[in-house]
């Protein structure tokens, strides 16, 4: 019986992490057709995947401190409505301005379960279980942004990208009824929520990531961010229940872990972002034969990850990290090699099922390196970071890849510099790690 409500957690876990994960890259493959139908401004387009990310990874401390003062499972099941509800109302929508504040707030949900899902894990699992577990969880990560686009390409194709985001309504009924029964009564960890930290980390979160790929004066932005996280810091220090603890940042381990998962994090958005883009210009590809382009990257992905529970055990977190993002690295190189005669198979395909691969490895092992030994009290803050670097990491990436483009003309110059960018983050990413093997 108790087997049976573990597995079920891992349901309730995975599913929503895949959920929030898949509505990430969707609109990748059916952008042009949501745009076509809602007659958006070119201008404007961007901002249906930005508004998503922006609140997505502005709130996900404040997600995960909301769980320790009033209960995770209360909180995760209010995160998943948000979520559910707000999904309807972008699958309905009639314009540009409706189509954008549901999807910043379909952010707001999805920044309540994130932390949420790992958090549970960490206090439902202890020891190999929970290495197992979060061996999956880590697996998620690659997957379901590969999900997401293979999905919005198929539903596009066959029927709208409306029921892209109106299939979340039945998924997440079935979540909430199952986490109502299944996941245990959670005691609150903290007593107060720290309402001023709460609000400098999400206008820090905000204006860093606006900065990086929003709206206005981008500097100003950014410099306005890293003020409001330095106003944080010499706040947050003085407290005794902050929203966010810098005793996460004194093991030299996730420090690394963190850095490693916030550059990594550009590189692989950029792959994401890009390639399909390439796809479709240089082979003329349908959305729907975009997505399937993904599908055997997904498979070595899924296959690599499952092997991460029995080489963790022979070689250790670091040591797979490290041989992970050697192969990511010469995989993202053989992208370099691309040009107008290439053979699809060998310098796409070929490529692409290596960074799969590669990836399984490294997701997995460098999550778990982040959230070892956290203080109970730092689970869910803990997680929350984890998500933050995910997605801040994956918007400078992105951004710092698209300014470089506008110095190119052709899109294969374009996915040259693109290429170079993306293996350049990619090598820094295992820099790091030889730095991190040094550590026990």
């Amino acid at each position: 019986m108790k087997s049976r409500k573990s597995d079920l957690t891992m349901v309730i876990v995975l599913l929503s992490y895949l959920l929030i994960l898949m509505d990430t890259s969707l609109v990748f493959t059916c952008s042009t057709e949501i745009i076509a139908t809602l007659k958006m401004n070119a201008t404007v387009a961007p901002w249906i995947s930005n508004a998503y990310s922006l609140t997505f990874g502005s709130l996900l401390l404040l997600g995960g401190k909301l769980g320790d003062v009033y209960g995770r499972k209360k909180v995760f099941i209010i995160g998943l409505i948000i979520f559910g509800a707000f999904s309807f109302i972008v699958g309905i929508s009639q314009n540009t301005s409706m189509i954008l504040i549901s999807r910043a707030l379909q952010g707001v949900g999805a920044a309540i379960i994130a932390p949420g899902t790992l958090a549970i894990i960490m206090d439902s699992y202890t020891g190999t279980k929970r290495i197992r577990a979060i061996s999956i969880y880590g697996m998620m990560s690659g997957i379901g942004v590969s999900v997401g686009l293979i999905i919005g390409a198929g539903i596009t194709t066959i029927s709208s990208w409306r029921y892209g985001f109106l299939v979340n309504i039945p998924i997440v009924i079935f979540l909430v009824i199952l986490s109502l029964k299944q996941l245990p009564k959670s005691n609150r960890i903290a007593q107060h929520l720290d309402l001023v930290g709460s609000i400098a980390s999400f206008a820090g979160f905000l204006l860093i990531i606006n900065g990086i790929s929003g709206i206005g004066p981008h500097l100003i932005s950014f410099i306005l961010g890293i003020a409001a996280m330095i106003f944080l810091y010499l706040y947050e220090k003085k407290l005794i229940n902050p929203v966010l603890s810098f005793k996460l940042f004194h093991s030299s381990t996730r420090l690394l872990a963190y850095l490693i998962r916030f550059i990594y994090s550009g590189a692989i958005t950029g792959f994401w972002f890009f390639t399909p883009q390439l796809l479709q210009s240089h082979y003329q590809f349908t959305p729907i034969i975009v997505g399937l382009a993904f599908l055997p990257m997904t498979m070595f992905n899924f296959f690599s990850a499952g092997l991460v529970n029995r080489l963790t055990q022979i070689i250790g977190s670091r040591w797979l990290v490290f041989v992970g993002l050697i192969i990511t690295t010469v995989g993202f190189s053989g992208l370099i090699l691309f040009n107008d005669h290439a053979n699809f198979w060998l310098q796409v395909i070929l490529p692409m099922v290596v960074i799969g691969f590669g990836q399984g490895l490294v997701l997995s092992p460098i999550t778990n390196l982040a959230v070892e030994k956290v203080e109970p009290d730092l689970s869910g803050m803990a997680s929350g970071l984890i998500n933050v670097m995910l997605q801040i990491g994956g918007a400078f990436g992105l951004a710092i890849l698209s300014k470089a483009s506008l110095f190119f003309s052709s899109y294969l110059q374009v996915f040259h510099i693109q290429s170079i960018g993306i293996t350049t983050m990619s090598l820094i990413s295992l820099l790091l790690t030889i730095r991190l093997l040094r550590f026990k």
